[in-house]
Formats: structure tokens, sequence, C-alpha cells
């Protein structure tokens, strides 16, 4: 884990004081590329905060707050000026923003600390797929006149740390699967799964559609539905009757279910396995009433008549979700638990301030990336006259 030296946050401005320059030791000599220090007055190596005793430079967390900013205004909430003053929810919009970033770089900390703890590092696939993306990116990028920190520079980063983000992608995926081995905390154990699945309300059913949806999106007539609900309760029976319930279940869902993607596939041939909310309110209803192997009567929603089977919701499909979601119920912790220390280099940051200088650096290298295209054109040969 890289660990940087803490740099004493000094805000000083005036040509008398040129030498004690913003977040700089002494003798530091400020380099002209920093676009941490053009946008937020620190070093890019300056420690912006502490996590568990860690220290978070400005190049890391300042990219997390320029995403967090972005992120606001996709969403709408800064549309205009005045709504920096504003609120998003109950929290202050700056505070907001600079709460997300930290959450954000404290998730980033946490993993990579945890993996260094557990010995899990990356393997040789993921650090050739990590190195393609950047390739790929690269090149799209000189498409445009731009190298990748040229445009790494509009998000407040140097190449470096950003690889060192991205790579956290990998090593959580890689956590998750060390920490999934026998006797580990994420382990899917029989008695995991199932305290898990009750406390979230978790099911697993097959169903048989019988549609009362016209192919233009329109309903059956009352008519219709009734003809259909009458060849549904005599499939459920006919279903029910049977010497072998579920293997004719499985039969029937093949032949008649219009439960099917556009190529006319079966969708969920092997059941489903959802969390509540996820189905329409009716099939939820119907399908959490079943016990384990019952098969329903028909329940009708607005796609339809169902004929529903319950199934034991301790399957592949649960056994390979509990890992992931019992991790990210961990980092939810994990970040809650997180010690906190901030510098006055991070309490003092001006977040809009902040954005509006980094679109100014973004627009500059667009601006420069343009130009450096049109001057590598090559300039059109003179015409060559054909009089004598």
């Amino acid at each position: 884990m890289r660990v940087w030296n803490k740099l004493p946050p000094i805000f000083l401005v005036g040509v008398l004081l040129a030498g004690l320059l913003a977040g700089c030791q002494s003798g530091e000599t400020i380099d002209p590329d920093d676009i941490a220090y053009r946008t937020a007055h620190v070093t890019r190596t300056s420690t912006l905060v502490k996590i568990n005793g860690t220290d978070v430079t400005a190049d890391e967390y300042l990219f997390f707050l320029g995403r967090s900013v972005a992120a606001a205004k996709q969403y709408g909430y800064l549309s205009n000026d005045a709504a920096w003053e504003d609120h998003i929810g109950e929290t202050p919009t700056a505070e907001y923003l600079k709460n997300d970033a930290l959450n954000a770089v404290k998730l980033e900390v946490i993993l990579r600390a945890k993996a260094d703890e557990l010995g899990v590092t990356l393997s040789e696939e993921a650090k050739a797929e990590l190195a393609n993306e950047l390739a790929k990116a690269a090149d799209v990028l000189s498409t445009q006149g731009m190298t990748l920190q040229q445009a790494l520079d509009g998000q407040c980063v140097t190449e470096a740390t950003f690889r060192t983000i991205n790579e956290t992608y990998y090593l959580a995926n890689g956590l998750v699967e060390a920490m999934s081995q026998p006797g580990g905390e994420l382990e899917p154990t029989d008695e995991k799964l199932t305290a898990f699945l009750e406390e979230n309300g978790i099911y697993s059913c097959k169903h048989i559609l019988l549609s009362t949806v016209h192919e233009d999106g329109t309903s059956y007539s009352d008519e219709e539905k009734a003809a259909v609900q009458e060849r549904a309760s005599q499939l459920a029976a006919e279903i029910r009757a049977a010497d072998n319930p579920l293997a004719l279940f499985d039969q029937r869902m093949n032949e008649l279910s219009d439960d099917r993607d556009l190529a006319g596939n079966l969708n969920g041939p092997d059941g489903y396995t959802p969390f509540p909310g996820q189905m329409v309110p009716e099939f939820e209803a119907g399908a959490k009433a079943l016990s384990v192997g019952q098969i329903s009567d028909p329940v009708e929603s607005q796609f339809g008549y169902h004929i529903i089977l319950r199934m034991d919701a301790v399957n592949a499909e649960s056994r390979a979700a509990y890992p992931q979601y019992r991790m990210n119920e961990l980092l939810t912790q994990w970040v809650e638990e997180a010690q906190v220390e901030t510098t006055p280099a991070y309490d003092t940051l001006e977040v809009k301030e902040f954005y509006d200088k980094l679109q100014e650096v973004a627009k500059e290298r667009q601006e420069a990336g343009a130009a450096a295209l049109q001057s590598a054109e090559p300039t059109p040969a003179p015409s060559v006259s054909s009089n004598p």
C-alpha cells in the first residue's frame, strides 16, 4: 500500500510569500502540471485525510470529489449556482459532496488494507485485462489528439493513482473469492444461507405464464381473460394430479409458458430467486404463500395468469450471490467504523471553486487535443497546372 508523507497545509498568496506555497514542504518546488495545486491549492502528494491511520493524498481524494460533483450534476442537484447553497437531502450540498467522496476513498483504503492483510494480490489475468483496458482508452484518446494523462488531468488524477484505483476493483473481486473459501467469513454454508434468506425475505420459484396481453401491448378483453383463467385452472389441476408433478410442471412450462425473450427463448427455465419487490406484488404474494414443492392455483397479474411452483431458495443462485451480498454488508460496516482524521487542507477545501477550475483544465486539454490534431493534418499539395 502506498503511504504518502503528510505535508503542512499552508495557504498563502502574494509575491512576497512566493517561497511558501500552499501544501509545500520547505524547499519543495511546485510542478506546473500539478492539477491538484491549480484546482485546490494543494500539491497532489499532500495528505488531505487519514483513514485508519493511512494517508490519503489529494491525487486520490480529488478524483472522487470530481466524480461526486459530476454525479450530482447528472441527477439535477446542481442545475445552477444557487443550488450550491442548497441541500442534498438534509445535508448542505458542499458537505454532502465532500462526504460522498470521503466514503468512496474510505472504501478504497479499506479494500487495499484487507487485501494486504489476507495476501490477496492482482492475478496475471487481472493485470493483463487492466493493461488492455487502459491501452484501449489511450488509443481512443489519441484520435482526439490527447494522451491518457491529459484526459485524466480533467479528473484531477495522475495515471499512477488512476491505475491504483482501478486495481482496487480487481482486489475487491479477489477478496470475495478468498473470503468465500471453506472457513472464510463469506463461505456460503447452509446455515448462513438459510439465515440470509429468511432475514431478507428471499424466495425461489418457477412459473408458467399464460399471457393476457396482446403482442401490441393491449390487454385481453374480459371474455378472453376468462378463457385464459379457465385454461390455467385446468393446467394447474392436470399438473397436481400427475404421478410426477414436478416433471410435468417443467414439461408444460417449456411447452406453454409465455414468459419468453424476444427470440422466443424461455426466461428463467431454472426458476427465479428474487429479493422482495423485484416481482409484481401479486406474483410475490402468491409465491410466498406456498410451501416448498407446492403448486399454486392461477395467480393473476398485469401480465396474465401464473401457475407458480415454490422451490428451495438454498440453491446455486443464492449460494453464488451470498458472498457478494455479505461482502457489501461488511464494507458498509467497515466504512461506518473507519477512523477519519482530516487536515486543515481538507476542512477548508471549497468544492465549487475546485470543480469550476477542474472544468477549465478539462476544456484546455480538449482544446489542446483538437489543436494538435489540426496541426498534424497533412497540408494539401499545391495543384499542378496542366497549361504549357
